[in-house]
């Protein structure tokens, strides 16, 4: 089983954000959009699916598995779109 599944109240909580970026997580989503273009993130998320979804492993071998796959995939494009619009009107 996954150490996220095993331990969950320690992978719910926030990790890696400095205690200023915990303060303004704003300023988190625009240093990130800054970083990356869409179209890189666009890439980058879909390279990532397609070779999970094309390559032999257990994780995506059942059907449900591979379309929650590609549930979280356009959710997570939708979560980009979305950060990119808040940065570009700010």
């Amino acid at each position: 089983m996954s150490q996220f599944l095993d331990q969950k109240e320690l992978f719910d909580s926030i990790l890696f954000l400095k205690e200023e970026e915990k303060q303004n997580p704003l300023g988190v989503i625009e240093q990130f959009f800054n970083d990356y273009r869409l179209h890189e993130c666009r890439h980058t998320l879909w390279a990532m699916v397609e070779t999970c979804l094309t390559t032999d492993n257990t994780e995506f071998s059942e059907p449900e598995e591979r379309g929650n796959l590609i549930q979280r995939y356009r959710d997570l494009e939708r979560l980009l779109e979305a950060g990119t619009l808040l940065v570009r009107q700010k």
